[in-house]
């Protein structure tokens, strides 16, 4: 975990980008609002940028509600969950395998291989990370 947080770490000092970080946050006023039973209904009846994902919509209203539309927050949220996620990873190959420094490095590997910079760097991203986590916990 503490590899990740060197390699991605430096992602909390990014802004959010107009790709689309204004169609899931900065400029989507059900998120922005926070976490209410409206908004929870919201999340579950409706699309965001052509995409039903309410949990990942969920978590950016969670970070509303918590940090305000701070962007260094909410990329320091996909690097937790990225890191968590490596941890996931290292558990389940220990489990299959037995085997600990191979599943280290498979762990490793995973953890910060250049495939991983656009979801843990991006804050639209968050739902490969989230997706990442409810398919790796168990």
């Amino acid at each position: 975990m503490l590899m990740v947080m060197g390699v991605y770490f430096p992602a909390a000092r990014f802004g959010f980008i107009n790709f689309d970080d204004d169609l899931y946050v900065t400029a989507n006023p059900q998120v922005q609002a926070g976490i209410s039973v409206r908004n929870i209904e919201w999340a579950f009846t409706h699309a965001v940028a052509s995409n039903w994902q309410p949990v990942t919509v969920l978590s950016h209203a969670l970070d509303c509600q918590l940090f305000g539309a701070n962007a260094g927050m909410a990329h320091a949220e996909n690097v937790f969950i990225h890191a968590l996620n490596a941890a996931l990873v290292f558990v389940l190959f220990l489990e299959l395998t037995g085997a600990a420094w191979p599943s280290w490095f498979i762990a490793l590997l995973f953890a910060i291989h250049p495939l991983r910079i656009e979801s843990v760097a991006w804050i639209s991203e968050r739902k490969d990370v989230l997706s990442g986590f409810w398919g790796l916990v168990r």
